[in-house]
């Protein structure tokens, strides 16, 4: 199996794990409103649960939005440019994208184990903090290597998208 197939499909069960993480934050918002209203009694810590969901979210969705080109993006000035200045562009972009991103996950990974030397707690439920910031820091290296894959198949002059 290549390392291109296994990030395939880290990013497809990323994906279906965003699409959990959503509903949850959707399912939870809904019960606490309904159970607020009608009987008095919200869920207990459920801002909490709904922050650490959309955190999630957003973490698991990265590699997918890039996969699909669903980031924002200047259209109108790069479509006047060659085709050739374009590739160029995308090639640069890429390249300092996947330095942030891998610069971003090293130092979240330090951040989690910052956070877990620190037995940081969330503050009503009391979960390890850390959990949740070591699964970002996952997520920013998998779009690391999502971007490094771009850049090597545009070097190869595949400019089919995955």
């Amino acid at each position: 199996m290549s390392l291109w197939s296994i990030l395939d499909k880290s990013q497809r069960l990323m994906r279906a794990l965003a699409s959990v993480c959503l509903l949850g934050m959707a399912v939870i918002t809904c019960t606490d409103v309904i159970l607020r209203s009608t009987i008095n009694r919200p869920i207990f810590g459920s801002e909490e649960i709904v922050s650490i969901f959309a955190i999630m979210t957003i973490g698991l969705a990265l590699p997918y939005a890039h996969r699909k080109n669903a980031h924002v993006g200047v259209e109108f000035f790069f479509r006047m440019l060659t085709s050739k200045n374009r590739k160029r562009i995308k090639l640069c972009t890429d390249l300092v994208s996947f330095f942030i991103f891998l610069v971003l996950g090293w130092q979240m990974c330090g951040y989690g184990l910052d956070t877990q030397n620190s037995g940081a707690l969330s503050m009503n439920l009391e979960l390890p903090m850390y959990w949740f910031v070591y699964v970002l820091s996952f997520c920013l290296f998998i779009i690391a290597f999502c971007m490094l894959q771009d850049i090597l198949l545009s070097l190869q002059g595949d400019d089919k998208k995955k």
